[in-house]
């Protein structure tokens, strides 16, 4: 394999780490339309353009941004979809609609991310009543429990279970929307 291959797929691991730097032999090889493909793909905006500006040019490189630019352009295309909306929604990244503003397919890449992140919600919500009954359940069992603070347990699990019925039926519902 050459450098230039391993350099890439190292600058691709580094990007899809979170880290947003670049060391100075990831600049000196760095093919901008692929970083900038490689970005748009990923849902990362433009802007990343700046940090790699400042960073490489901390060792005197200049990225082409004519070059990421393009490679950004068409890497955000593919990302603007409505199965991605969808899947970035249902991990709750609601912040990625701004990045596909203005691109072709917005406009369902942006339904499918707002029907994926009520999915996301409700999962929260089913995860939260969940902690909620446990915690309740081990008052229940608390032998020192009043009886009525018992009936009053007992009543507020049963509106839990009610809710979580109906969470489980929303969610049921949603995810038919899905893409």
């Amino acid at each position: 394999m050459s450098a230039r291959f391993i350099a890439f797929f190292s600058a691709c691991a580094l990007l899809l780490s979170g880290c947003t730097s670049m060391s100075e032999s990831q600049c000196q090889v760095a093919d901008w339309q692929r970083v900038g493909y490689a970005d748009g793909a990923a849902g990362i905006g433009e802007s990343r353009l700046a940090e790699y500006v400042t960073d490489c040019g901390k060792i005197g490189i200049a990225p082409n941004a004519v070059a990421y630019r393009r490679g950004w352009d068409e890497g955000i295309a593919n990302f603007c979809r409505p199965a991605n909306g969808w899947r970035e929604g249902v991990q709750g990244h609601a912040g990625k609609e701004i990045v596909c503003r203005g691109q072709p397919g917005h406009d369902r890449f942006a339904r499918n991310l707002q029907a994926g992140l009520q999915v996301y919600r409700i999962n929260e919500q089913l995860r939260d009543n969940h902690q909620e009954i446990n915690r309740l359940q081990a008052r229940l069992d608390n032998s020192a429990t009043s009886e009525t603070e018992r009936a009053w347990i007992r009543n507020a699990l049963s509106q839990l279970d009610l809710e979580q019925h109906r969470l489980r039926s929303q969610l049921y519902q949603q995810r038919l929307l899905a893409p």
